[in-house]
């Protein structure tokens, strides 16, 4: 029986429902990215101390038996934590949560420890990405709401989209970027209606989280400009760095679809997080996401051994994810693709061509992600909300996204 003068949730209208499942996704996803700021941050002082400084002062910090010892008995949890967990609870991506829509719903618990131990251990040093999270859990709570609220099949499939969207705005402060993500990686169609819904949730989830994860762009980098030499950097760039990006790409997908579910992740995962602290342990440039190693690239930074760093970096992400961890795949591709185009344009500086080593990260962070991602305007966008950059800069990004996309079409037909 329903209390008199209550109505139930069905008798609403549409379209208020709707309003309901967008505005409350937008606003949980905002919470999401402020409790995985918190979580990252705890896990970080917990583990490396208080030194607030920059990350990487954090890990330099500790002394290097204290890298590896942290990142080996994170990899021992971390192997019993998925070990179990995966026998109990069916992990579902977001493609898959979209398809099971009326069919299958996700264990909100199980899903929600899943995405957080993601973040964890990033905080702790591991070298995948932390975005797979925060999407994961603005999806779950997108399909969540709009399944309490009654709504069709094909809503309810647009709002795990936008959850996923307003996740990586909330965490990145780059709401734009998030909702061409959600259009051109989520297969959601290019109508107004679902561009309107996708912004509100985006922005809504940015707007939300900004007081506490910040405003600021995640890297520091000077306004960076162009000039006509640049077009050669471009082309130089594009054609180098796209096929190494696709290579990455490639290993990365391989990995992920061979990941070791069983019972071998006991072993596997823990030999991996040692492997991993083994090189921390003299090289903490290589803990992380891979944000350490970028930002130090654009404050200045190089070594004779970048180039083996850089190659470690991108294996060492495919090893973890092939024994067994979770997580996003996004800021270690930035970062790959900057150390390439710092590398690439000290290069061709030896031709005595004068050229900005910034913009050359900028370039080799877009040919990345637009590769990696396989969608040019959001790794577009992304780099240019993740460095705060704009105006003419944009221009010489948008060439490389699209050279770089052509190469990407025609290595597909090939296939």
């Amino acid at each position: 029986m329903i209390a008199r003068g209550i109505k139930p949730i069905t008798s609403l209208p549409k379209s208020t429902r709707l309003s309901l499942a967008v505005f409350g996704t937008g606003i949980a996803s905002g919470l999401v990215g402020i409790l995985c700021h918190y979580l990252l941050e705890f896990i970080q002082i917990l583990v490396f101390g208080n030194d607030k400084s920059n990350l990487l002062s954090q890990f330099n910090s500790v002394s290097p038996f204290r890298r590896f010892a942290v990142l080996l008995v994170v990899g021992v949890l971390a192997s019993l934590f998925w070990y179990f967990l995966q026998r109990r609870v069916s992990l579902l991506s977001i493609s898959k949560a979209k398809q099971l829509v009326g069919k299958k719903s996700p264990n909100f618990l199980g899903q929600s420890l899943h995405a957080l131990m993601q973040v964890a251990i990033v905080g702790a040093g591991s070298s995948i990405g932390k975005e797979g999270a925060p999407r994961e859990l603005g999806a779950l709570f997108g399909g969540s709401l709009s399944k309490a609220l009654h709504l069709d099949v094909v809503d309810r499939q647009l709002l795990i989209a936008c959850g996923a969207g307003a996740g990586l705005a909330a965490v990145y402060q780059v709401p734009f970027a998030s909702t061409l993500f959600v259009l051109e990686t989520l297969g959601v169609a290019w109508k107004s209606k679902n561009i309107v819904i996708i912004l509100v949730t985006t922005y809504l989830s940015a707007y939300c989280s900004r007081p506490i994860v910040g405003k600021e762009a995640m890297y520091q980098v000077g306004k960076v400009g162009s000039d006509p030499a640049s077009l050669i950097q471009v082309i130089t760039l594009v054609l180098v760095i796209t096929p190494l990006a696709i290579m990455f790409s490639f290993l990365a997908k391989k990995a992920s679809k061979s990941r070791i579910t069983d019972k071998r992740i006991l072993w596997t995962m823990p030999v991996s997080f040692i492997i991993l602290g083994g090189i921390a342990a003299f090289c903490p440039l290589i803990m992380g996401n891979g944000q350490v190693l970028a930002q130090w690239l654009f404050s200045g930074g190089g070594s004779a051994y970048l180039p083996l760093i850089l190659v470690v970096k991108g294996l060492v992400v495919c090893l973890l994810l092939w024994a067994g961890s979770y997580g996003g795949t996004l800021t270690p591709s930035f970062t790959l693709g900057a150390g390439l185009g710092f590398l690439l344009t000290r290069c061709l500086e030896t031709f005595g061509l004068s050229l900005n080593p910034n913009l050359g990260m900028l370039l080799g962070a877009t040919i990345f992600l637009v590769t990696t991602l396989d969608a040019p305007l959001t790794g577009i966008a992304l780099v240019l909300g993740f460095t705060g950059q704009g105006g003419l800069v944009a221009v010489p990004l948008i060439l490389a996204g699209l050279l770089s996309r052509i190469i990407n079409n025609r290595w597909k037909k090939k296939q």
